[in-house]
């Protein structure tokens, strides 16, 4: 029940930055609108619920939201690789696989070679190899998530060093989840959301 009351505390103390509100760069509104915030029913949901049901009643809600949420990112960004660091349940990842079901989805090492147009996840991996992650991409077609931004203290700094490196120009905080853009052509910037 803990976990519950504090998701609400979370969701209160993030209020003002719901859906949109204040944002003024076409891109982010767009993002989050079409992505954070979509509530439609995408054609692959129903069986991934069927298949992947959750057991954790308490849970269940917000876990099929992140889910979904993996599942519209892998579509809006339409990557030639998904590259996974650290771990990720099998739900999770078939999520990803079906947003975007022409991509490549693999389990990476550090040395792996980058394609073209990337979807990069840190999933469970501890912060002090996040920049190794960062390292990986090559180009500004690229998207970067990592989980856990607000696990800790120090996952909260590191996170928030990583949003200041040169190569990130657009960053969204999600809680559960980061997000980094690293298109040069938009202006920097930096956004709290209420996920």
């Amino acid at each position: 029940m803990t976990g519950v009351i504090h998701r609400r505390w979370i969701w209160l103390k993030r209020f003002r930055q719901r859906r949109g509100y204040g944002v003024h760069s076409p891109f982010a509104f767009n993002f989050l609108t079409y992505v954070v915030y979509e509530r439609g029913t995408y054609y692959a949901y129903k069986w991934l619920k069927n298949k992947y049901f959750c057991m954790d009643y308490l849970w269940n809600g917000h876990r099929v939201k992140c889910r979904k949420f993996l599942f519209r990112l892998a579509n809006f960004v339409h990557p030639q690789t998904i590259a996974i660091f650290g771990k990720m349940d099998e739900a999770s990842v078939a999520y990803l696989s079906a947003g975007s079901v022409s991509s490549k989805v693999q389990q990476v090492e550090e040395s792996a070679d980058a394609g073209d147009k990337l979807l990069v996840v840190g999933m469970d991996v501890p912060h002090a190899r996040w920049r190794k992650i960062l390292e990986y991409i090559h180009t500004e077609k690229s998207v970067c998530l990592i989980a856990g931004i607000h696990a800790s203290k120090s996952n909260l700094q590191a996170w928030r060093d990583l949003c200041q490196t040169n190569t990130v120009f657009v960053s969204f905080d999600l809680y559960d989840y980061g997000i980094l853009f690293f298109d040069s052509s938009k202006q920097k910037q930096h956004y709290i959301v209420n996920f």
